[in-house]
């Protein structure tokens, strides 16, 4: 096994992932309003991925590394090197996107962001626990798994003083599953930019594959019955089309430091920005279901606390040797 690597480089790969988070929060807030102009939370998420691939394919078309990197990865799958189901880590962003369009109007961006995180820091201890990480797989200690709990604790405390205001359950249940599928995608994006050598093609797979699924999904909902209502007229609104802009930033920082933190850390990190992020817009600019007090500062606090359990470098959380992909 190698030696413990570094505290620098991860504290360095941690404030990446933080602004990652950032923009996630920001996604959350601008697919949340883009959803009940169009008239549905999937056309949001479709547009979000319209806009994030066509940034995502220019930039790769652009680059010639990234060109090599994309023939390489058609060839790691032809040669079955690479499974294609890693290809399929789109399909959770799609989920992310519909589940920010549909439960933050309802609660807010901070709240939304409690449930995603604790289904995103569930999911990154049992996907550590596996070799689907480039950094391949890392041993359960005392201070991961108590981190976790710290974690764990503090979305519940947070969460706990919206559950009694009438928050339905499948809008807590919606952003938990989407964060916890977010644990796996993130371990894929890791292992494609690792076999490709580029984070621009790993971003571009995952809109492509989302763009795919959630156009399929907009068909049938307007075979349904339910219609487009058309796109934002005020300029003062057009800015919610940056959600799949926002998207690019989060899944093209977490590609990069995947490996160096592994996924339970990169879900933590993010998790901090993410909730740092959706209370200065819920408190800065405040929607119907947004509410920042006490409780949710100091639920992001005790996150904070969580986070440094776990980087401790007594945890033995750095990343093992990469598996053979």
């Amino acid at each position: 096994m190698k030696s413990p690597a570094p505290l620098l480089p991860v504290l360095v790969a941690g404030l990446v992932t933080i602004v990652a988070g950032g923009a996630m929060s920001l996604q959350g807030r601008a697919n949340g309003l883009l959803g009940p102009i169009l008239g549905h939370s999937v056309f949001a998420a479709l547009v979000s991925f319209i806009i994030g691939l066509t940034l995502a394919g220019t930039t790769l078309l652009c680059s010639p590394r990234s060109r090599t990197g994309a023939l390489n990865l058609i060839r790691l799958v032809r040669t079955h090197a690479m499974p294609w189901w890693m290809m399929l880590g789109g399909l959770s962003g799609g989920l992310v996107v519909i589940a920010q369009a549909s439960t933050v109007p309802i609660m807010g961006v901070a709240m939304f962001t409690m449930a995603f995180v604790s289904g995103q820091v569930t999911g990154g201890l049992v996907v550590d626990s596996t070799r689907l990480p480039p950094g391949g797989k890392q041993r359960l200690t005392f201070f991961r798994a108590f981190g976790v709990l710290i974690v764990i604790a503090a979305l519940i405390y947070g969460a706990s003083e919206r559950l009694t205001m009438g928050v339905p359950l499948w809008a807590l249940l919606l952003p938990f599953v989407s964060g916890a599928l977010t644990s796996v995608q993130q371990a894929f994006n890791g292992r494609i930019k690792a076999a490709t050598g580029s984070v621009i093609v790993a971003t571009t797979v995952n809109f492509a594959v989302g763009f795919l699924a959630l156009l399929v999904a907009a068909g049938v909902i307007m075979f349904s019955g339910v219609t487009w209502a058309g796109f934002p007229t005020e300029p003062t609104q057009w800015w919610m089309l940056l959600g799949g802009a926002f998207g690019v930033t989060f899944i093209g920082l977490t590609a990069l430091t995947v490996a160096k933190l592994g996924v339970l850390l990169l879900s933590l990190f993010s998790l901090f920005g993410n909730l740092v992020g959706a209370l200065l817009l819920d408190l800065l600019l405040p929607t119907p279901g947004s509410l920042v007090s006490t409780t949710t500062v100091i639920s992001a606090a005790m996150v904070l606390l969580g986070i440094a359990m776990t980087i401790m470098p007594s945890s033995g959380n750095r990343p093992g040797p990469s598996p053979r992909t």
